[in-house]
């Protein structure tokens, strides 16, 4: 594999992986990066933002109200770029990111609302809602054009379903769905994915906050594994913004809902089953929702996969067919010739026989 890496001051990414024993080189490739932490034997670490994030007080609370924060942040993305795309599924993060643009009446160029399959199946119950929403706001959207479009199929774009020779061509997560928002754009509209390319940004309603407590107090900290499109240059997740005030503010008030209910980690409400309190958490953080059927995260059910695969994908909520898929690739050539890349990797980048998410720096809320 080649290896592709840059001066972490003049590549400009919000987000990827660096390495180096001052942390010089960086990555918006994971395989690169633990290709070249394997052959340099030097530490590692996932970025997101850091020239930035490093200059703020994440023990201060913004002032702001979260209202005055995303309006602040929408409108800083509006003059920053010529295009705006927003990727909108109707959950609550990209909901509240519509409506941020909606209510401020700030523009926004392309709204894309991806479906599976048929889109006439009942397990597009989200797509079905998302675009119901999006007719009755029409006159709200500002003229922006509404793309409804097939989700990547398996064997497209940087998919395991047809991995041939290099690692560093599939998604990093290794899961059975694409990775990269910019990929889906690129193959369904290479003519908008043109003007991003120029100057614009893939908005996606990502990063709840990730919020923890220690011997030390509450921090925030991700894990790269936590997104699937984390490394993509042409993604500005709505809440990760050159100023951090936005993302301070949230982890502050998802801090605060954890010490009314006695509780020391959000991701576990984010993966759980408890709907009445997945529902609460987003609310104390700004989250808005267009129906009830997003008050739960709904992709969470049985396991399928093998010591190399392993996601939430079963009979749940109509997600049997993402298992299918698996059954039908499991065993084939590109299989097999994936697994022998993988075999490859040092260990100490795998964790029960999986790679593992690399963290950023703990930032202390108090």
């Amino acid at each position: 594999m080649k290896s592709f890496r840059y001066n972490i001051n003049s590549n400009g990414s919000r987000s990827g992986w660096y390495v180096g024993p001052m942390f010089y080189e960086f990555f918006d490739n994971k395989w690169d990066a633990i290709e070249y932490a394997s052959t340099s034997n030097n530490h590692y670490k996932a970025y997101l933002n850091d020239a930035s994030w490093d200059k703020a007080d994440w023990t201060r609370e913004p002032t702001e109200s979260i209202e005055q924060l995303q309006k602040n942040h929408a409108e800083y993305l509006r003059e920053k770029y010529d295009t705006l795309v927003l990727f909108y599924s109707g959950g609550v993060d990209s909901s509240t990111v519509l409506n941020t643009f909606i209510k401020n009446k700030i523009p926004l160029d392309y709204i894309y609302v991806q479906y599976v399959e048929d889109p006439d199946m009942s397990f597009n119950r989200d797509v079905h809602l998302a675009i119901k929403y999006l007719k009755e706001n029409k006159d709200k959207l500002l003229g922006a054009q509404v793309l409804y479009e097939k989700k990547l199929d398996h064997h497209e774009g940087n998919s395991i379903y047809n991995f041939k020779e290099q690692l560093r061509e599939v998604n990093w997560q290794l899961r059975f769905h694409h990775i990269g928002l910019s990929t889906d754009l690129k193959i369904r509209h290479p003519n908008i994915y043109k003007k991003v390319e120029d100057n614009g940004c893939i908005i996606a309603g990502s990063n709840k906050p990730y919020v923890y407590r220690d011997k030390k107090g509450f921090y925030t900290q991700y894990v790269d594994e936590d997104d699937e499109n984390w490394g993509d240059h042409f993604l500005e997740m709505f809440w990760l913004g050159e100023d951090p005030s936005l993302q301070i503010k949230q982890c502050h008030l998802a801090k605060q809902w954890l010490e009314e209910h006695n509780l020391t980690r959000t991701d576990k409400i984010y993966q759980g089953e408890d709907t009445v309190q997945f529902w609460s958490l987003n609310q104390s953080f700004g989250r808005e929702s267009i129906d009830e059927f997003f008050f739960q995260k709904h992709c969470f059910s049985d396991y399928v996969g093998d010591r190399y695969f392993r996601q939430h994908y079963g009979k749940k909520w109509g997600n049997s067919h993402w298992a299918e898929y698996f059954k039908n690739w499991h065993g084939t050539q590109s299989y097999f010739d994936l697994i022998k890349q993988l075999d490859k990797l040092d260990k100490k980048f795998m964790h029960t026989d999986k790679p593992i998410g690399w963290l950023t720096e703990k930032r202390y809320l108090e």
